[in-house]
């Protein structure tokens, strides 16, 4: 799952890296108005894209796209999460924010991307639902936090939903999904876990 302005082609490097697998990764924004879009919108996506899915299903999702996952975590069988936004228990909530439907530029908001990345508008709508905190009591499967050096987004959320954490340091926000040794630590990782079945 992606992140806030980006899409699935931040994962077009991950399919060498997982051998047999079947990779599917999913357009958050696809079938949207992204300036009225919220983030309840784009967990729909996911469990949509879970339905089509064989099993066991292991969902990876970076940034804006992490919280995405742990809102939709009930159709995973097990959850990647790269330094994903915080839910409300981590970030705490701000319930006097107000909403506003619109949309925005990615690089205005949060810098420019990397070369030869490609950025589109996103939804204000869900960016004020994460700034306002976006509540997820627990998780329902296994889990990974991957981060860098960014805590709140990695070793906070492996501490409050009691999961395994990789830290690697050095990397940025944007190598957790670009970087070829971020990836394969993550391909590794998902090689350890016993095959799962939800039936």
């Amino acid at each position: 799952m992606h992140g806030a302005g980006s899409g699935p082609w931040i994962f077009n490097g991950w399919a060498r890296h997982f051998g047999e697998a079947r990779l599917a990764t999913v357009d958050l924004h696809d079938g949207l108005n992204v300036s009225f879009a919220s983030m309840a919108d784009y967990a729909a996506a996911i469990e949509r894209a879970a339905g089509e899915l064989p099993r066991p299903l292991a969902v990876v999702a970076w940034s804006m796209g992490g919280l995405v996952a742990l809102m939709a975590s009930h159709v995973a069988d097990v959850l990647v999460l790269l330094e994903p936004s915080p839910p409300g228990e981590v970030q705490g909530f701000r319930p006097q924010l107000a909403l506003a439907y619109g949309a925005f530029d990615p690089e205005l908001e949060y810098g420019e991307f990397p070369d030869g990345i490609r950025a589109r508008s996103e939804s204000e709508l869900a960016r004020r639902e994460r700034k306002r905190g976006i509540s997820v009591p627990a998780l329902p499967c296994p889990a990974l936090a991957v981060w860098g050096d960014w805590e709140e987004r990695g070793r906070a959320i492996a501490a409050r939903y009691g999961i395994e954490e990789l830290r690697l340091p050095g990397k940025s926000h944007w190598d957790l999904v670009l970087d070829d040794d971020a990836i394969a630590a993550v391909a590794a990782w998902l090689g350890t876990q016993p095959s799962r079945s939800t039936g």
